[in-house]
């Protein structure tokens, strides 16, 4: 046993449904999850501080964590691994200039009934592409096909790997020391 600090949600930051979101107090403009309120922002700015892979909230899954800092204060963008805001924000990561200010924003919109979310971030008045599309895939692991009971999914435990190890040579090359 030994002694443990709470980590600090206060300036935490989730996606949902096309928003940021904040934990706040009831009010007009909150939105109610899962009986907790939280504040919607349009995007989140700043100088990405650190990236970290976390135990995500159910067992055996993973949240990535992005800590920003906006010139006063330090925000934590979370998102599972296994999201579509992991995949649109890794994806074009290795095109972020890691010390200047990215604008991330996420996206939302429902297609035949289909959910459909992800990520678009903005740099110096630019929006970043990807760098590993269907297209060009650029040494990305393919998604593999699983049937199961008769329908096909995927799996993307080596295409997560291969973003996850990406992103953290990236941000451990660029890195100066803050």
């Amino acid at each position: 046993m030994g002694l443990n600090k709470t980590q600090n949600t206060k300036n935490a930051i989730y996606c949902f449904q096309g928003k940021m979101i904040r934990s706040a107090n009831k009010s007009e403009t909150t939105i109610e999850k899962n009986g907790k309120f939280y504040e919607p922002y349009d995007s989140v700015s700043g100088i990405i501080r650190d990236i970290q892979v976390l135990q995500g909230y159910s067992e055996g899954t993973q949240d990535l964590c992005i800590t920003l800092n906006d010139g006063e204060l330090d925000y934590s963008l979370y998102f599972g691994v296994n999201s579509s805001y992991f995949k649109s924000f890794a994806k074009m990561f290795p095109n972020l200039k890691v010390t200047n200010t990215v604008e991330i924003f996420p996206t939302y919109k429902e297609d035949d009934g289909k959910k459909k979310v992800g990520l678009v971030m903005k740099q110096d008045e630019e929006w970043i592409k990807r760098a590993f599309t269907y297209e060009n895939m650029n040494g990305c692991p393919p998604a593999i096909p699983v049937e199961v009971n008769g329908l096909t999914s995927y799996d993307y435990t080596e295409q997560n790997e291969f973003l996850i190890d990406n992103i953290k040579t990236i941000f451990a090359k660029e890195k100066l020391p803050f």
